[in-house]
């Protein structure tokens, strides 16, 4: 949060691009909306959002220009149990 409407739109392909060099981050999803960037991946390792919420900080300081103070948080955290044989 933090960020003006034109700089999240804008950042979500240079996320996106980012977040496609990050194998281990899966099924990466990124938009733009009502002032809130909002990223989501599937991984095996993150229990807590932490790593990601690390990986999409390093990423947005690399790639968006921003005057303000930009707040980020984990939003939620789905965790799955894999099923035999996966």
């Amino acid at each position: 949060m933090g960020l003006t409407e034109a700089r999240l739109v804008d950042a979500v392909p240079d996320l996106l691009s980012e977040f496609a060099e990050r194998p281990w981050q899966k099924d990466v999803r990124c938009e733009a909306k009502d002032g809130v960037l909002r990223l989501s991946a599937l991984n095996d390792f993150d229990s807590n959002g932490q790593a990601l919420l690390d990986e999409l900080w390093d990423a947005v300081i690399a790639y968006v220009h921003f005057d303000d103070k930009v707040s980020f948080e984990v939003e939620g955290v789905s965790v799955q149990s894999s099923l035999a044989g996966d």
